[in-house]
Parts: C-alpha cells; sequence; structure tokens
C-alpha cells in the first residue's frame, strides 16, 4: 500500500450487504471502514435471496439477448446505459465473485445455469441452489475480514452526513448504547438497501426502512427513480390474522421449472405474453386480474408445483 493511501482519511461504507461488501473489496488499496447495523453477511436483504445472478455464459447466449429481456422486463423504462453496461460486465462480475470464494453451483467443468423469470435463456448462476444469497453473502464477509485495507464494524447507527462547504467529509454514527461520534471520511457510500419494509406486507427484511436514502437526501442528494421498489412475486402467506408483515419468500427458480401461479379455487395460469419469455418477469407475474383482489381482498394466489421441476426445486 503506498503512503499517500494509507495517510488518507478512510472511505466509510454503509451496508454490509453485498453492494456494501463488493464496494469495500474493490476499493483496495484504499482504507476501508465498513459499518453495518448487524453482523457483515448476516444483515439485511442479501442472505434471504434465494434465485442467483444473471449473466450471460450459456451456449447461444450474449450480452445483447440479455439486453434485450432486461429492457423488456423493465417494460422499457430503463436506463438504456445502464443495462449494457450491467449486461456486459455480469460475466467478469461472476468470475470477480469467484475469486473472492463465491463457490457458485457446477454442472461438470461448467457452472450451472438455471432460467427464471423474465429471461429466454437458462443463465442465472446459483450459490448452494435456494441459498444464494447466503452462500454470496459469507463468502464475501468472510473476504472482507481477511483483506487488511478493510475495517469492519457491526451495531452502528448511522444518523447524519456530516457537510463542509456543501460535501459530505463524514458521518455520525451511534453504537449500541446510542453513545455518538463523529467520523471524518474521503468519501462515504451508501449501501444500505432499500424501503420495501415500509409496505404492510413484504418479503424485505425489517431492516429495509430506507434509512440510507433518508441520509442522501437529508444531505442534499437528488433522488432518481424513487417509484422503483425492489419486490418479490411471489410469497408464502400464512393463513393468520393479522397477516405477518414479513412474510418468507418462494424461490422465483420454481417459476422456471414450471410452476404456474393461480388463485384459491382456481385453475392454474401460466402468465405468458403472446411475445415474451416462457417465464415472465416479476411485474407481469404480480398484477392480479382486473378486480379479483378488490372483490375478494382475502383470496391468494400462489404457485401451483404440480410440475416436477418445481418439486425438485422446493425439495432442495
Amino acid at each position: 500500500m503506498s503512503h499517500s493511501a494509507s495517510n488518507l482519511p478512510p472511505i466509510i461504507i454503509i451496508g454490509a450487504g453485498i453492494a456494501g461488501l463488493c464496494t469495500a473489496l474493490a476499493a483496495a488499496p484504499r482504507q476501508v471502514l465498513l459499518l453495518s447495523r448487524g453482523s457483515a453477511g448476516s444483515d439485511g436483504a442479501t442472505p434471504l435471496a434465494q434465485g442467483g445472478i444473471a449473466a450471460a455464459l450459456g451456449a447461444g447466449d450474449n450480452p445483447a439477448q440479455h439486453a434485450h429481456d432486461t429492457v423488456i422486463a423493465g417494460a422499457g423504462s430503463n436506463d438504456r446505459e445502464a443495462v449494457a453496461v450491467l449486461t456486459e460486465q455480469a460475466p467478469a462480475a461472476i468470475a470477480w465473485l469467484q475469486q473472492h470464494g463465491v463457490a457458485f453451483d457446477r454442472d461438470g467443468d461448467a457452472l450451472s445455469l438455471h432460467l427464471e423469470g423474465g429471461h429466454r435463456h437458462a443463465r442465472i448462476a446459483h450459490a448452494g441452489g435456494d441459498r444464494s444469497g447466503q452462500r454470496i453473502a459469507n463468502a464475501l464477509a468472510e473476504a472482507a475480514k481477511r483483506a487488511a485495507h478493510v475495517r469492519l464494524q457491526s451495531g452502528c447507527n448511522v444518523d447524519a452526513l456530516l457537510l463542509r462547504d456543501g460535501y459530505v467529509v463524514g458521518l455520525r454514527a451511534r453504537d449500541g448504547n446510542g453513545q455518538a461520534r463523529q467520523i471524518m471520511a474521503a468519501a462515504v457510500v451508501l449501501a444500505t438497501g432499500g424501503i420495501g419494509a415500509l409496505f404492510a406486507c413484504t418479503s424485505n427484511p425489517a431492516s429495509a426502512d430506507g434509512a440510507g436514502l433518508a441520509l442522501g437526501l437529508r444531505a442534499g442528494a437528488a433522488g432518481r427513480d424513487l417509484e422503483f421498489v425492489q419486490f418479490h412475486p411471489t410469497a408464502l402467506a400464512p393463513n393468520a390474522d393479522p397477516m405477518p408483515t414479513q412474510l418468507p419468500l418462494i424461490s422465483e427458480a420454481i417459476r422456471g421449472a414450471g410452476s404456474a401461479r393461480r388463485a384459491a379455487n382456481a385453475r392454474p395460469r401460466r402468465i405468458a405474453g403472446s411475445s415474451g419469455p416462457a417465464v415472465p418477469a416479476r411485474a407481469i407475474v404480480a398484477a392480479p386480474r382486473p378486480g379479483a383482489q378488490r372483490q375478494r381482498p382475502r383470496q391468494r394466489a400462489g404457485g401451483d408445483r404440480q410440475h416436477p421441476g418445481a418439486q425438485r426445486q422446493l425439495a432442495r
């Protein structure tokens, strides 16, 4: 590490999910202080993710086709430049994760690739089947603990960003006892997840409460695309009143394996547009039939798993 790099204030990253951990590892040789409410690798939404990571790695697939499917799934609202970067760099990102200890599932010498919603090709790389999020988070957390340039600190609640002449120069954090301290930073990265926990029923963890978004907005950051909220289209809805706030999600891989959606006491139906992928995107799956939910608010829609491929996925 150069003398200049070691004497600069650290880059402070708030959040220790996949985004925060990857940013911390990629920042080498700069010194990084990684702050999180919970333990790195076990807090936030990343450990709950059952599906894997999409990359055009299979025979007959390429980043252009991946980009095409992504734009269709986004109903054309996508940032095309961002989609191009995402899809072109996805194969290299898989390789980078492997270099940092992520063991993706394999089929012989090649990665085992699966079909999931919105994709026309099998391009989803899993790690440990439907435990992908936990396996990836664990591997990255271990890599961060080994990295000489990263210092991890859990049990921190950041409640303010510090400004000087309109620039963020640090933050104020509180420990588990409520004791506050100010920490100066060369840069601050907000990797704090989304706002899914603000909804009455969600598969998002309670920590997805928008705290990081609020920090940025309060410091003067410009909000963009705030109407796009991460959600999961299939969740287990227990027969309970009141309904639990956080619902266990049902792996999206079961749709790729042949599961169909159906409402209570109704025939199973596959949901695919005439020109869309055989396994449709989340927004299409989540959309109710007109009037159905308004007329029967307690009625639930669920996945029919009679297809043998779906049964194999659920048994994993």
